[in-house]
């Protein structure tokens, strides 16, 4: 099963992370030439760790502690990185209460710049790191001394890593996709690119996302993982995403992609925060603070809701009114700092994304933040029908894989079902309507693509659609999912093809010339119309061109095809079916040749196809060499 993890290093500034990141992977993560030439990393940088694994380097300096945060911020494991011969420093201090406050869970420590010192002073330090760590997530964490200079170290180093990988259990997947931008650029040839960590859900090429705050509709117009083109970026994925729609200053670090329709840019937010024991001060009614999201910084007011105000040390819940729209939704974990001096003291939870402006008398409000807290049984089998390339889900696989009682579970299904979550497929299963959208997305921009390809085709064809959307493989799904769009009068289905519903065939002046003549000659050839080869040569035209506008006068009815690839005026049709259908009721049969004689200047060659056609549409049956009146013109 494919499985992606992202490692967060954190410490320091001249611990060494740049430099141990490289012993590991082979990549200089210190891109811009600012890097370069102060030796020092300022920004995010970004390397390979074999085919399952994505290194962040972040950087040490106390001014580029945001950018720390923003990576982070979507991290599965953190390599935090000490030199031995510095030992416990500021920034360590602060990157590890930053690791702490986003609830990163695992790590492992890297006792750097091992060769700079003594093995008893060795020794000393990692006891001294033991003593530091006691109480937080990294307490039992394997410290590895290493030396990036001489490579000493580094092999064992790659191994804890690796096992560590293996061993790190999965990210709940929330379904609905949602991926913190980190870097945005632009690629020649391509246009804009942006770059960050999947969080949830899963996208696929040729569907829409909306950028947040900004609301912005866009396409995707291609995929890489690990600088690899790929169809779908999912959960745990470092994924660059080719976008269409959106200039490059447009979108940026702090914006998130997300699944459209899902989520709305906000400036309130009510959450529960947890304020350090090394904060300075208290946390007051209206103090101005930086607040962390994702990897986003956007200034607020903090308005405390459980208490006057929250001290050092202490929880409680706030109201927090942002200065400009943020991008964020429930269970995200953001981190707080001080205006100025910009200085972490502490973080939290988002509870409520979306809240309403505070009003301190509010009895409701505690109970329901603190209900929020707590995981959502209906939330968590929601996120059943959101596992990646999962789209029809029954009972008996919810049972399997919850180990929920099946009569419970099609309870907790039905509460999803009148709450519109899910949609019954008939008998096969459930599909979230997350997956119907994600799908409707696939389908419109297919549509879209082929009527401006093909104006004057009715669509394409409904046979034709498992061959570009993958799930609709499955016939019940594909029947399914075309009945629900056209009850939502979002797509037609004519002649077993399938259009938008505002499609309409659009001729061009040149074409409506073209379809006249040939309506014109078929009318005037009568019951022995040239071949399609003999029309397109006739009127000096492409083989391509006549198909069009036959395929046009067929969807519209004006002309009729026969076997043999024969194709004849709808009015001489008529006027055929009418002079047999007459002829019959005095003669009660009819042979091939009377037929020939009776429509005039044709040939056996036409005259039998036309038969077959009356034959067919029931208005003659056929008795050995004769024809007698159907049952379609004995019951008319």
């Amino acid at each position: 099963m494919y499985r992606h993890v992202i490692l967060g290093t954190a410490g320091h500034i001249d611990h060494g992370k740049t430099s141990l990141v490289k012993a590991l992977t082979g990549v200089d993560t210190d891109r811009l030439p600012e890097e370069k030439a102060r030796g020092m990393t300022i920004d995010l940088g970004f390397a390979h760790l074999g085919e399952s694994a994505t290194i962040i380097d972040v950087p040490g300096h106390e001014k580029f502690v945001k950018n720390m945060v923003a990576g982070v911020s979507t991290i599965d494991l953190v390599l935090f990185v000490i030199a031995a011969d510095d030992g416990i420093m500021p920034q360590t201090r602060e990157h590890l209460d930053v690791c702490q406050l986003l609830q990163v869970q695992r790590g492992l420590v890297a006792l750097t710049k091992k060769d700079l010192v003594e093995p008893d002073w060795l020794e000393l330090v990692q006891e001294d790191v033991r003593t530091f760590l006691k109480g937080t997530f990294l307490e039992k964490a394997p410290i590895i001394p290493v030396s990036n200079a001489t490579g000493e170290g580094i092999p064992e180093l790659r191994r804890a890593m690796s096992e560590m990988i293996a061993t790190l259990p999965p990210r709940q997947d929330r379904g609905v996709f949602w991926m913190p931008v980190d870097r945005s650029f632009t690629m020649k040839g391509f246009g804009t690119v942006v770059t960050g960590s999947v969080l949830a859900g899963q996208v696929n090429t040729g569907e829409s996302l909306e950028i947040l705050p900004a609301q912005k509709t866009v396409r995707v117009r291609g995929l890489q993982r690990h600088g690899k083109e790929v169809s779908q970026g999912r959960i745990g994925d470092r994924a660059a995403i080719n976008l269409l729609g959106v200039a490059t200053e447009e979108v940026g670090r702090g914006d998130v992609l997300a699944a459209p329709g899902y989520f709305r840019p906000t400036r309130r937010a009510n959450c529960r925060v947890q304020l350090l024991a090394s904060a300075p001060t208290s946390l007051k009614n209206r103090s101005r603070v930086r607040v962390h999201l994702g990897t986003a910084e956007v200034m607020a007011r903090v308005i405390p809701i459980s208490a006057a105000e929250i001290a050092p040390g202490q929880s409680g819940y706030v109201h927090l009114l942002f200065e400009a729209p943020v991008a964020t939704r429930r269970l995200e974990p953001l981190v707080i700092r001080r205006y100025s001096p910009p200085r972490t003291i502490g973080g939290g939870i988002m509870l409520d994304a979306e809240a309403v402006p505070y009003r301190r008398r509010d009895a409701n409000l505690l109970p329901k933040l603190q209900a929020l807290e707590k995981e959502d049984p209906a939330e968590l089998l929601a996120a059943q029908f959101l596992v990646a390339g999962r789209y029809l889900v029954n009972i008996d696989q919810l049972a399997t894989e919850t180990g929920g009682r099946k009569e419970e579970l099609q309870k907790q299904v039905q509460a999803l079902v009148q709450a519109q979550q899910v949609l019954p497929v008939g008998k096969r299963g459930f599909i979230h309507r997350q997956r119907l959208e994600s799908l409707w997305r696939q389908l419109e921009n297919l549509l879209r693509d082929y009527h401006q390809q093909h104006p004057i085709r009715l669509g394409l064809r409904k046979a034709e659609l498992s061959g570009f959307i993958q799930p609709l493989h499955d016939a019940a799904l594909l029947n399914f999912f075309i009945e629900h769009h056209k009850t939502a009068g979002k797509i037609k289905e004519i002649e077993a093809h399938i259009a938008l519903a505002e499609h309409e065939i659009q001729l061009s002046p040149a074409q409506q010339t073209l379809r006249q003549k040939v309506t014109d000659t078929l009318y005037v050839q009568a019951y022995a119309p040239y071949s399609p080869a003999e029309l397109a040569a006739k009127l000096a035209i492409t083989q391509k061109e006549i198909d069009d506008v036959l395929s046009v006068l067929l969807i519209q009815k004006e002309i009729v095809r026969l076997e043999e690839g024969i194709f004849m005026h709808q009015r001489r049709l008529d006027e055929a079916r009418k002079r047999v259908v007459d002829y019959l009721r005095q003669n009660r049969e009819i042979t091939v040749s009377q037929f020939k004689e009776l429509v005039e200047n044709t040939s056996r060659k036409f005259a039998v196809p036309l038969m077959q056609y009356f034959d067919a549409a029931g208005i003659t049956e056929r008795r050995g060499d004769v024809r007698v009146l159907g049952v379609e013109e004995e019951n008319g």
